[in-house]
């Protein structure tokens, strides 16, 4: 594929092809959601159809990867490399995993509105959006495409409280981290006169950061770090995740994260590469008391999503391990955890949103007892996934913490990945008792897990997901070089 100039209208087409053609699905979508939208079958049409518009998207991101599309000169608002299509493709695999989980789930919690597959389809704009981000103001514009779509789908369940209750508080804490985010790019665009973050870079190079533009960036991390959930900016993520719909759960906590993480280094590697002294030892503060109170607090829990919800922000303690080595190595590292997570997380809420019971709020530990005799094969999924979350060996999660931990280890730094380490063996305490209720307690009675049903697509979603960490936890070179060669596209340029 001949080199893009994204000044030019038609090159700027075909680079934001994926987001280009999903915004055309989305629209042809709301046309059939207005005019069908009352019955089950009007429901699954809208999720199918929304399946096909992530197929769509995928095929085109296909043809952009394949055909060595990239960009002539230096980047322009979006970025056309091999970083930005590995990125894209977990978030298409995070919203079409999400999408064939829900087809059931929305059936039996009577959420009979079409219109929840358009507002995944939306999120998942913005993240693709923010994936591809080279440009603080197209950074801005995904991160709010995707936020007002995902409050409106965490309150989807309106028929509870805890829901309602989920979106006001997660839209509240949203627009501060978006006013953060705003104000740190007037700041660093103050300081330096441009958005561009290739342009950043040059303009800040060869000599120390003004404190104007040093503000900038504090409120930028302030900014990432409420979307990912980082300590001390975690506190609506508990209470957001067990109020939302279960398969939106697994949405935000994988979804929203690779989206926010693919920003948060094209932006730090791109714009700031030179000012490492002032963003590291923050990094570095974040992931320690990300990892440490994430994982205290989460041996206290007994809910099975705010378990999940504080096991997710451990891995994004763990996550920003790699991000402060600040090296390609560490922008390949946070590629490939973020594909074992997300696929992982995704079979785990997958099997969650199956036991739940009609109208219930959530499960509790205590709810999956017995399981395995009843359910074998839901049990032993389940199990495989908390084990890979803990990086147990042989699972993809156990690759995944390795090159976490290589990525500091590189630059000569040992004590993160001494937390991490420390950090995995304390989720032992919480993702064990899990599996023994499953496999080693007797059910409460006779009809226990009666309930639990999977629809063909979810069956075939989790038994992939399931395959995929055991079978890249034995043999992961494939994506391995996959993600390593599309983290070299960051210094490639």
């Amino acid at each position: 594929m001949r080199p893009l100039d994204l000044r030019v209208p038609l090159d700027a087409l075909i680079g934001l092809l994926p987001e280009v053609l999903l915004t055309a699905w989305v629209l042809l979508m709301l046309l059939v959601v207005a005019w069908r939208h009352d019955t089950e079958e009007d429901v699954h049409l809208a999720g199918w159809l929304a399946f096909v518009g992530i197929l769509v998207a995928s095929a085109a991101l296909g043809v952009m990867a394949l055909g060595g599309a990239h960009s002539a000169g230096a980047p322009f608002m979006v970025a056309v490399d091999d970083y930005r299509f590995g990125g894209a493709a977990v978030i298409l695999l995070s919203s079409a995993a999400t999408i064939l989980l829900s087809l059931r789930y929305l059936d039996r919690q009577r959420l009979l509105a079409p219109e929840y597959y358009v507002l995944v389809l939306l999120a998942t704009i913005g993240m693709l959006l923010l994936a591809a981000a080279e440009d603080l103001i197209v950074t801005f514009l995904g991160l709010e495409v995707m936020s007002v779509a995902v409050y409106v789908l965490a309150g989807f369940d309106r028929f509870r409280r805890s829901s309602a209750e989920a979106a006001l508080k997660y839209f509240l804490i949203g627009a501060f981290a978006s006013a953060f985010l705003l104000y740190g790019i007037a700041l660093v665009f103050g300081a330096t006169g441009a958005t561009n973050l290739t342009e950043i870079g040059r303009r800040l190079s060869g000599a120390p950061l003004s404190p104007m533009a040093g503000l900038g960036l504090a409120l930028l991390l302030v900014g990432f770090a409420f979307k990912i959930s980082a300590v001390p900016f975690h506190m609506w993520a508990p209470d957001v995740y067990d109020g939302a719909p279960t398969p939106i759960t697994g949405f935000m906590a994988t979804g929203v994260k690779v989206a926010a993480f693919a920003a948060l280094v094209r932006t730090l590697l791109h714009a700031f590469p030179e000012a490492g002294y002032l963003w590291q030892p923050v990094v570095a503060a974040l992931a320690i008391a990300t990892i440490v109170l994430a994982n205290t607090v989460a041996l206290a829990q007994r809910s099975v999503k705010r378990l999940l919800a504080y096991s997710s922000i451990a891995h994004a303690g763990y996550t920003l391990v790699a991000v402060w080595a600040g090296t390609t190595l560490g922008a390949g590292a946070v590629s490939f955890y973020l594909l074992t997570y997300t696929v992982t997380t995704l079979a785990a809420f997958g099997i969650v949103a199956a036991v739940e019971h009609v109208g219930s709020r959530t499960v509790m530990i205590e709810d999956l007892e017995g399981l395995f005799s009843v359910r074998p094969g839901a049990a032993l999924a389940l199990s495989i996934c908390l084990l890979s979350l803990l990086g147990f060996p042989g699972t993809f999660g156990f690759i995944g913490k390795w090159y976490l931990i290589s990525a500091p280890v590189a630059e000569g730094q040992y004590i993160l990945p001494v937390v991490l380490v420390l950090g995995s063996l304390i989720s032992a305490g919480y993702y064990l008792p899990i599996i023994m209720a499953m496999t080693m307690k007797p059910t409460r009675s006779k009809e226990s897990h009666r309930q639990v049903t999977f629809s063909w697509a979810a069956r075939a979603t989790v038994a992939v997901a399931v395959a995929i960490v055991v079978v890249f936890g034995i043999w992961p070179t494939g994506p391995l070089s996959t993600v390593l060669r599309s983290a070299a596209s960051l210094a490639g340029r």
